[in-house]
């Protein structure tokens, strides 16, 4: 499933997640374990396997069928208001808080 829509290019979505510091995580971190609450990120998602950076993955749902992806944190945002507001003047239709 390509979710760039053969462009090649990243696909944004808003989710809640927990942001770690380190690979480590909260567990053997201790900046990781400071920062260890959720906080609402706009994501750009990769296909698998795209490029040479080691990304983290989360499993993604797109047209019914589930997924994992790589992805990096483009955008933090202070309130899911802020992000749905985000959201809504810069066309990301995949919201999930």
């Amino acid at each position: 499933m390509d979710l760039s829509g053969g462009s090649g290019m990243p696909q944004y979505v808003i989710r809640k997640i927990r942001v770690a510091h380190c690979k480590k995580g909260p567990a053997r971190c201790d900046q990781c374990r400071e920062m260890d609450a959720g906080q609402v990120c706009l994501l750009a998602l990769y296909p698998p396997g795209e490029g040479t950076v080691q990304r983290r993955l989360m499993q993604v749902d797109v047209a019914g069928q589930t997924e994992w992806y790589a992805f990096e944190v483009v955008r933090t945002f202070g309130s899911e208001e802020e992000a749905r507001v985000y959201a809504a003047q810069n066309q990301v239709g995949d919201v999930l808080l």
